[in-house]
């Protein structure tokens, strides 16, 4: 079954779901519509969608964006580059394979691990992907780079 999604939300939030966004609208009480492209035919319960009040960082050549909350962005440009590297690696080896034109991954404060496979977003605890060239040895560069490539391969 193919799905199409709309979250009505405040203007102060962000919705994000496994598609692209189609229109946003603004209806009578100033909240605002988010329309997303129709999923292709896939299960429902690889359906995601999220609202909310982070920053991103953009490649607008992949697609990709990675959302955190804007205060720690610095901290996530390593895994920034780890995230667009692993996709450009996966779409050369893999084209066949993609199922959804987006990527968002979202990065939470304190989030459990979670294995669910949900299409076109990938979620991510703060303090496993956080590189502070600063005070972390390059070392952890590739724990974080465990950490995504996983989860980008089982999504995929």
């Amino acid at each position: 079954v193919s799905y199409n999604i709309s979250i009505k939300h405040h203007k102060n939030y962000t919705a994000l779901s496994n598609m692209p966004v189609r229109a946003v609208n603004i209806d009578k009480s100033k909240m605002i519509w988010t329309h997303f492209q129709s999923t292709p035919i896939m299960p429902d319960y690889f359906i995601a969608a999220s609202v909310v009040s982070l920053g991103f960082i953009l490649d607008t050549s992949q697609n990709i964006k990675l959302w955190c909350r804007t205060d720690m962005k610095s901290y996530m440009i390593f895994a920034y580059i780890v995230i667009l590297k692993i996709a450009q690696l996966l779409k050369n080896t893999f084209p066949y394979i993609r199922k959804t034109p987006e990527t968002n991954h979202i990065v939470i404060p304190k989030l459990l691990d979670m294995e669910e496979i949900k299409l076109g977003l990938i979620l991510y605890n703060e303090t496993d992907i956080t590189f502070d060239q600063e005070i972390d040895p390059e070392m952890r560069k590739f724990e974080i780079i465990r950490i995504i490539g996983r989860k980008m391969v089982h999504e995929w």
